[in-house]
């Protein structure tokens, strides 16, 4: 049964508060994003999500980068000939161990 009963709501604060909540959740998820630029030549870590475990390495061997796109994608080279395009949060920069 429906009642005619007048709905009364201020659908502005509703917005406010709700872009609010947006706001602060994207703050506190991009605290842990390092800035870092990455160039043409260097070695990354590529993340591997199909590896299940505690005590495994989730990162697979280094890559060299071929390009560096502006929407926060980079293109690595797997082999030769065979170039793939990820996202830089699947991708750690790679350093030489110390000797």
């Amino acid at each position: 049964m429906l009642l005619n009963v007048p709905l009364i709501v201020d659908w502005q604060t509703i917005t406010c508060n709700r872009e609010t909540l947006v706001n602060d959740a994207l703050l506190k998820n991009n605290q842990w994003c390092i800035n870092y630029d990455y160039y043409i030549g260097q070695q990354v870590l590529k993340y591997d999500n199909t590896i299940k475990g505690k005590l495994t390495v989730k990162t697979s061997c280094p890559f060299e980068i071929v390009h560096v796109h502006v929407n926060g994608t980079v293109t690595i080279q797997l082999r030769a000939g065979v170039t793939e395009w990820i996202n830089i949060h699947r991708t750690i920069p790679y350093h030489e161990p110390l000797l």
